[in-house]
């Protein structure tokens, strides 16, 4: 619910603030926007992640140049691993941890942070390693 309340607020800014906002999606509208050009995520909540590599790999693994991330919840995590692909020369299979917890390809950072994060400080702090 809170989730909701501040993706609300977020789209009453930005209804105050854009002179034409036919093309701005509500938060209750799922479907795409009427504009093509428009970038329909810029309502959705955000959250502050930390990419680091392994703790055992540290020496072997290249860093991202990007350490922190600010991004919307709706990120999956196959997307962190092409990033963390796209950044470095790591072209092998990743594996991404969030609390020494192995995390499927298809979990949302939404789900992550309600499942294993929750209480903790920002940011959320992930590690990718090769898998093995």
């Amino acid at each position: 619910k809170q989730w909701y309340q501040r993706r609300v607020r977020g789209a009453e800014f930005e209804q105050e603030t854009t002179a034409d906002n036919s093309s701005s999606p509500s938060p209750e509208s799922d479907g795409p926007p009427d504009d093509e050009n428009t970038w329909f995520h810029r309502s959705d909540v955000k959250i502050s992640i930390s990419l680091e590599p392994s703790q055992k790999d540290v020496a072997m693994l290249e860093s991202v140049p990007m350490k922190y991330i600010r991004c919307s919840m709706r990120l999956k995590v196959s997307h962190l691993e092409k990033y963390i692909r796209d950044k470095t020369s790591l072209k092998d299979e990743l594996e991404i941890t969030c609390n020494k917890t192995p995390l499927d390809g298809q979990l949302t950072l939404e789900n992550i942070w309600l499942d294993t994060w929750k209480v903790k400080e920002a940011p959320m702090r992930l590690y990718y390693s090769k898998k093995t």
